[in-house]
C-alpha cells in the first residue's frame, strides 16, 4: 500500500471515529532539529537515531533533508540519547534529551570531518527552551517531583499546581489555572480525560502542565491542562517500593487549639515492571494503599459550644496497569487501566458539627483505555484510542453505621451565635457516573520546497457521559433555630406534591450529555527561525433532556494562532505570542440543571399556632427549572412581550506574549504576559420572587411573579457577567547538573462580577446587585512566588526545597436574610467591610487575609555505598518556618465574624524510604 493510500485510509478512519479533540495535544513526543557542518551549512543525508529505556521496539531513526532538518516522531516521553552518523563525518552522541508530552525536543547537531583516529564526539547538553511553540507551560519529571518535599504526595493535580506559575490552590479546595474556574481544567492520562479519578503518582513518567497558549487541541478547556503519561516498563525487570509515614508525634510547636488525638498517615506504593517479550511486549503494574487518621483542631473562633469530635478516618487503595505491545516496527498497541476505592469517615466542618451529623463518603471508580499508534508513512503518524470510565459514590450519614433508624432522624441547624449542624447529616446521595471517550488523531509532516515545512494535525474527540443520582434527606427534612428560637422547617419530597399525592424518601434521576470537538492545526516553518501555527476548532454539546424548547446554542467555532521566533538564530532565544478562543460546552451540567433539584416546601415558625405553617414556599423540581427566562417562569415581560433568551456558549478570549532565553547552558529565563477575558458564563438566577427595594423582605403585594409561593431557578448566559485575568510571570529554570530548580514570580489580577463560572447571587435579589459590581474577586491575589529546588550535594546525599509566598486574598462580610434564612445579604463589595454606618462610605475598610509564606525541606540519603542496595531514606520537614497563618476566616456576620476558621498546620515531619531493584 502506498503512503498516499495509507493517508487516505487514516483520514477515513478519523472521520468514521467522529471523536473530537480534547484538552491536550497527544501524549507522544518527538525530537526535531538541524544538522550543520562547522561552517554552518546544512548537511543532507545524516542518519539520526534516538534510543531510550522507555522506547519499546528499539531505536527510532530519520535522515536530514536538504535543509539539514530532521524529525523523529512517535516517541514515548523519557530521557533519550541521539546519535548522528554519516560517511566521512565524526559520529555525534547527544545525551540527556528530555522528550516531553507535547512540544518537540529541539536539538542542533554540528558534524565535523572524520580524522584518522576513530572518535565519537559526545555532547552532554539537554534542550532547555522551545523556539517553535508558544505554550505557557511547565514540564515535570517524576524523579524531580519525588525529590521535593511536597505538601501532599497523594493528589497529583494539587502537587503540580503548588509548583506551577499561574496556578492557584484554593484554601477550601479546588485548583484554578490562569483565572479559569475549578471545573474548567482538564486532567488527562495517556490522552484520556480522567478528571476526578486520581492515579498513583508512582506510575507517572512525565507531567506537562499548560496554563495558557495551548491552542485548538484544547478548545473546550478555558482553565488549564495537565497531561500525564504513565510508565511503560522496559527490557529489564524492575521493582520499586516507596513508603512514608506521618505521625502527630512528629509535629512540633503546637498550641492548645491543636488536636490532642493521635493522628497518622501511612502510605505504601509497590511497583513492578518488565518485559513479557523483550522489545515486543512490556508491562508496568503500580498500586498504593493509604491509611489516615486526623484529629480535629479546636474551633479557632473561641466558641467551643460542641464537645470534641472523633478523628477522621480515611482508607484508600489504588492501582494501575499499563501494557504495551510493539506489534510491528510501525504499529503499537497499549492499554491503561486504573482502579480506586476510598472510604472516608467522620467528615464535617471544623468545630461546628455534632458527632451525629458527621458524614461518611465511599467512592470507587474504574477506567480502562486502549490505544493504537501507527506510522502510516515516514511522515504520517496516526493515533486512535477509546476509553471507558465509571465512578460510584455514596455520601451519607456516618451514624448509619451504628443506628439502623438513622434515615428517620432529622438534622437540626442553628445559625446563632454561629452555624451549627446537629443530630444527623443533611442529605444522603448515591451517584453513578459513566463515560465513553473516543479520540482519533492524524499528523502529517510535509517537507516541500514549494509548500515549505508543515506539521498538519487533524484531531477528533467525542465524550459521551451518563449521570444517575439517588438522593434522600434523613427524616425527609430539617429544622433551623436562631439560638433557642425556632426559625423554619424544610420538607423534601421524592415527587412533586403540587401535582400528585406526596411521596417521600429517595428521588432518582438520570441524564446524559455529549461533547464533541474537532480541530485542525498547522505548524508552519516560514523560515528556519520563524514558526507560525494557525488553528481552527469546532466544539458542540448536546444534553439528552434539554430539547429545542430550551433554545440552547451548543456549538461554537473558535480561532487560534501562535507564533514563535528564534530571535538570535542559535536555538537559545524564543520570542512567542498567541491568540486563542476557548469555550465551555458542559452538556452534562446543562442536562442535570434541567432535571431540577428535589421538590421541597419551606415554612416559617408561627408563634400563634406553635407550628411551622407560616409563609410557606415551594422550590425545586423540573417545573421550577427554566432556561433563558430572566423575567420569570411564565416568560412574559411586564409589557406583554416574551423575554425568552438564547443561551450562548461561554467563551474565553486569551492573549499571550513572552520571551525565553537560555542565559547559560542549561539555565533559562522567561517572561510571559497572559490576558484572559471570560464571557457569557452559565449563571443560575432565582426569578420568581419579588423583593422590596431594601431587599430584606418580599413585596407585600404578592411577592411572587406567577402568584404561587415558590422559587424558580433560571439558567442564563448573561452578557453582563464576566471576569478577566491579567498576569505577568517571570521564571527561572535549570534542569541539568547537580542543582536543578524551577522558580517563578507572578503578579496577577483577577477581577469581574462572577468568580468561578458557577451559580452566584447576582440577580437573585436586586438590592444586592450593587455589591456585585465589576471588581476584585475572592480568589484575587497580587504576588505569588514559587521555588522548587533539588541539589545533589554528594553521591549519597541530596537536598530538596520548596518555598512559596502568596499575598492575601480578599474576604467579605455576609449578613443574614430572614426570607432565605441564610447569610446571603451583601452591604459592600467583596473585600470591603461596610463597618457601622452602611450609608457612609468613609468608614468602609478593606478586607484581606494575611499573606501566606511557607517553606518545606527534604533531606534524602542514598544508602547504596553502605548496603550495596539502591535504597533511599528521606525526611520531609513541612512548614519549617512553623508559621500558623490564618488561611480562611468566618465570613458570616455575628460575634465570630472575621475570626480564624482555618490556618496553616504546625511544623511536622514525614519520614520515608524508597527501594529500587
Amino acid at each position: 500500500m502506498s503512503n498516499q493510500s495509507k493517508l487516505l485510509l487514516a483520514l477515513g478512519l478519523l472521520l468514521l471515529g467522529a471523536a473530537p479533540a480534547f484538552a491536550q495535544g497527544g501524549v507522544n513526543g518527538s525530537i526535531v532539529g538541524n544538522v550543520f557542518d562547522q561552517t554552518g551549512a546544512p548537511v543532507k543525508g545524516v542518519k539520526v537515531s534516538a534510543k531510550s529505556d522507555t522506547q519499546i521496539g528499539g531505536a527510532k531513526s530519520a535522515y536530514s533533508n536538504d535543509e539539514g532538518y530532521f524529525r523523529i516522531i512517535g516517541l514515548a516521553p523519557g530521557n533519550f540519547e541521539v546519535t548522528a552518523t554519516a560517511p566521512k563525518l565524526k559520529t555525534v552522541l547527544q545525551k540527556d534529551i528530555q522528550v516531553g508530552v507535547n512540544a518537540s525536543a529541539e536539538i542542533n547537531v554540528i558534524m565535523e570531518v572524520e580524522t584518522t583516529v576513530e572518535e565519537v564526539k559526545v555532547v552532554e547538553k539537554a534542550p532547555i527552551i522551545s523556539t517553535t511553540t508558544a505554550n505557557v507551560k511547565e514540564t515535570f519529571e517524576a524523579e524531580f517531583l519525588d525529590s521535593l518535599p511536597v505538601e501532599n504526595r497523594i493528589g497529583v493535580p494539587n502537587m503540580i499546581a503548588q509548583n506551577t506559575a499561574n496556578a492557584y490552590v484554593r484554601p477550601g479546595g479546588g485548583i484554578r489555572f490562569s483565572g479559569g474556574g475549578v471545573q474548567q481544567r482538564a486532567e488527562t492520562v495517556e490522552g484520556f480525560r480522567v478528571n476526578g479519578q486520581p492515579v498513583t503518582f508512582g506510575s507517572l513518567a512525565a507531567i506537562d502542565v499548560q496554563t495558557a497558549g495551548y491552542g485548538a487541541d484544547n478548545a473546550d478547556v478555558p482553565g488549564g491542562v495537565i497531561n500525564m503519561v504513565s510508565k511503560s516498563g522496559s527490557n529489564k525487570f524492575e521493582f520499586d517500593l516507596t513508603s512514608w509515614a506521618e505521625d502527630s508525634n512528629l509535629q512540633f510547636f503546637k498550641d492548645t487549639a491543636d488536636s490532642e488525638a493521635h493522628s497518622f498517615n501511612y502510605y505504601i506504593n509497590p511497583a513492578v515492571s518488565g518485559p513479557i517479550i523483550k522489545d515486543r511486549v512490556w508491562f508496568y503494574l503500580n498500586a498504593d494503599y493509604r491509611r489516615e487518621s486526623t484529629g480535629r483542631e479546636a474551633n479557632l473562633s473561641g466558641f467551643d459550644i460542641l464537645p470534641p469530635l472523633p478523628a477522621t478516618q480515611f482508607y484508600a487503595a489504588r492501582g494501575s496497569l499499563k501494557l504495551t505491545w510493539q506489534v510491528t516496527p510501525r504499529n503499537k498497541l497499549s492499554s491503561f487501566t486504573s482502579v480506586r476505592r476510598n472510604d472516608d469517615q467522620n467528615r464535617g466542618t471544623i468545630g461546628r458539627d455534632e458527632r451525629d451529623s458527621l458524614v461518611r463518603n465511599q467512592h470507587s471508580d474504574y477506567f480502562s483505555g486502549l490505544i493504537w499508534e501507527a506510522l502510516l508513512g515516514d511522515n504520517v503518524f496516526f493515533r486512535s484510542q477509546v476509553g471507558y470510565q465509571q465512578q460510584w459514590t455514596d455520601d451519607g450519614p456516618q451514624r448509619c453505621r451504628f443506628d439502623p433508624d438513622c434515615d428517620n432522624i432529622r438534622q437540626v441547624r442553628n445559625t446563632f451565635p454561629q452555624q451549627l449542624f446537629l443530630g444527623n447529616a443533611q442529605v444522603h446521595t448515591q451517584t453513578i457516573f459513566k463515560s465513553i471517550e473516543v479520540i482519533n488523531q492524524i499528523e502529517w509532516f510535509i517537507d516541500s520546497k514549494k509548500a515549505g515545512e508543515h506539521h498538519l494535525k487533524v484531531k477528533s474527540r467525542v465524550f459521551d457521559q451518563m449521570f444517575e443520582e439517588a438522593q434522600s434527606t434523613p427524616g425527609d427534612g430539617w429544622q433551623q433555630f436562631i439560638g433557642t428560637e425556632p426559625d423554619r422547617e424544610r420538607i423534601f419530597f421524592s415527587n412533586d406534591p403540587r401535582f400528585e399525592e406526596a411521596r417521600y424518601g429517595w428521588r432518582i434521576r438520570g441524564t446524559s450529555g455529549l461533547n464533541t470537538v474537532h480541530s485542525l492545526t498547522d505548524s508552519v516553518r516560514l523560515t528556519r527561525h520563524l514558526t507560525v501555527s494557525p488553528g481552527l476548532a469546532f466544539t458542540s454539546a448536546r444534553a439528552a433532556n434539554v430539547g429545542a424548547a430550551a433554545d440552547l446554542d451548543g456549538s461554537a467555532l473558535t480561532y487560534h494562532f501562535s507564533t514563535a521566533w528564534d530571535a538570535t538564530h542559535d536555538g537559545r532565544t524564543a520570542v512567542r505570542a498567541s491568540y486563542n478562543q476557548y469555550v465551555d460546552p458542559d452538556a452534562l451540567r446543562l442536562a442535570r440543571f434541567a432535571l431540577g433539584d428535589r421538590v421541597f416546601r419551606e415554612c416559617r415558625w408561627n408563634v400563634d399556632t406553635a407550628a411551622y405553617d407560616s409563609l410557606c414556599t415551594w422550590g425545586g423540581g423540573s417545573a421550577n427549572a427554566t432556561i433563558g427566562l430572566p423575567c420569570g417562569p411564565d416568560g412574559i415581560s411586564l409589557d406583554g412581550t416574551s423575554c425568552k433568551q438564547r443561551l450562548r456558549v461561554p467563551k474565553t478570549y486569551e492573549y499571550t506574549v513572552g520571551v525565553a532565553r537560555e542565559i547559560v547552558q542549561g539555565v533559562a529565563l522567561d517572561v510571559d504576559l497572559i490576558y484572559r477575558l471570560f464571557t457569557f458564563p452559565y449563571e443560575t438566577y432565582e426569578t420568581n420572587r419579588l423583593w422590596e427595594p431594601s431587599g430584606y423582605d418580599l413585596d407585600g403585594n404578592g411577592g411572587f411573579r406567577n402568584g404561587r409561593a415558590g422559587t424558580v431557578s433560571d439558567l442564563e448566559t448573561p452578557a453582563s457577567a464576566r471576569r478577566r485575568y491579567l498576569a505577568v510571570t517571570t521564571g527561572l529554570h535549570k534542569r541539568e547538573g547537580a542543582l536543578k530548580l524551577s522558580g517563578s514570580y507572578t503578579w496577577a489580577r483577577l477581577e469581574g462580577n462572577v468568580n468561578n463560572n458557577e451559580a452566584n447571587d447576582f440577580g437573585t435579589n436586586p438590592s444586592r446587585d450593587a455589591y456585585y459590581q465589576y471588581g476584585f474577586l475572592a480568589d484575587d491575589f497580587r504576588h505569588n512566588i514559587r521555588t522548587s529546588m533539588t541539589w545533589q550535594i554528594r553521591r549519597w546525599f541530596s537536598l530538596g526545597l520548596i518555598y512559596r509566598y502568596r499575598s492575601g486574598l480578599p474576604y467579605q462580610r455576609n449578613f443574614r436574610n430572614d426570607v432565605e434564612g441564610a447569610f446571603t445579604d451583601k452591604r459592600a463589595v467583596i473585600g470591603v467591610n461596610p463597618a457601622g454606618n452602611l450609608n457612609d462610605g468613609d468608614d468602609d475598610r478593606p478586607l484581606r487575609l494575611p499573606d501566606i509564606q511557607e517553606m518545606n525541606v527534604q533531606f534524602r540519603f542514598n544508602l547504596k555505598p553502605l548496603t550495596g542496595q539502591n535504597i533511599d531514606a528521606f525526611v520531609d520537614v513541612l512548614n519549617i518556618l512553623a508559621l500558623r497563618t490564618t488561611t480562611t476566616v468566618i465570613e458570616n456576620d455575628g460575634p465570630t465574624w472575621s475570626q480564624p476558621n482555618t490556618r496553616m498546620g504546625p511544623l511536622r515531619m514525614r519520614i520515608g524510604g524508597r527501594y529500587r531493584f
